[in-house]
């Protein structure tokens, strides 16, 4: 009796676990997609980094944003113009589209893994150099409005560490990604708010925070050199993803 049972008895353990798992896997789908698990790191790292996207307006409505439109006011110390930039950014991958706007000066730009990198200056179209596209690419998941989601919604793509800052040897978060590489930071002041935010290329120092709607950033940003300034002037967010169309150049569009 044993021996003919014993097999029937772990032929019904396995199709039981098997089932147990296939459960698991359907009410936990993230796991299944490699996706949100949790920002990987050092714990005290990411409550910090949770602390800061509190100070932003809370973990709850950051998680559902998908879309942020902004719109500065740009200073930029050679110029002699100011312009005002409407920018729609997409919080769920690498697009931005962006319009510059003053007396004498109109540009459009978009990117996107779609459809690239290009610009329209005063009415003239054209592609950015490859290498142009690839530094977007690069620095836009390290946005702070990217981590800010990324965080709230746990993306188990970023990691975060303390690190310092190459002057004054100040605590700072670092962001890493899938490649283990470090490709932004955010260093925070004792209110938990973003103080200077930086990528492998821009960093900015910010001003006091400043509420939108639901949504408190920071109301100014200045490089580090002081070359460039913009005021915040706007700022709204949405659950909904941008119109795909808005990354399509102008001619291609001629032809869907």
């Amino acid at each position: 009796m044993n021996k003919i049972g014993t097999p029937s008895i772990i032929l019904r353990t396995r199709e039981l676990l098997f089932l147990i798992g296939t459960i698991f896997v359907l009410v936990h789908p993230g796991l299944a997609q490699g996706g949100q698990q949790g920002v990987r790191g050092e714990p005290q790292a990411v409550a910090e980094a949770e602390a800061m996207v509190e100070t932003m307006g809370g973990k709850a409505i950051w998680a559902e944003l998908k879309t942020v439109h902004f719109v500065h006011e740009w200073f930029i110390w050679n110029r002699i113009d100011s312009y005002i930039e409407n920018e729609i950014l997409d919080l769920t991958g690498p697009r931005s589209w962006v319009e510059m706007k003053s007396e004498i000066y109109h540009r459009i730009r978009a990117y996107s893994p779609e459809h690239k990198y290009w610009n329209i200056v005063n009415g003239q179209f054209s592609y950015a150099s490859e290498e142009s596209f690839q530094n977007a690419m690069e620095r836009a998941p390290y946005s702070i409005y990217r981590i800010a989601r990324a965080v709230a919604t746990g993306d188990s793509s970023y990691e975060t560490r303390f690190g310092k800052t190459e002057i004054g040897n100040r605590p700072r978060l670092e962001f890493y990604g899938e490649d283990g590489k470090l490709h932004g930071w955010i260093m925070l002041n004792a209110r938990k708010e973003p103080l200077v935010w930086a990528t492998t290329q821009y960093k900015y120092m910010f001003g006091p925070m400043k509420r939108f709607g639901n949504l408190r950033v920071p109301k100014w940003a200045v490089t580090g050199e002081g070359a460039v300034t913009y005021e915040m002037i706007s700022l709204t967010g949405t659950n909904t993803a941008p119109d795909p169309q808005l990354f399509v150049p102008p001619q291609l569009k001629k032809k869907e």
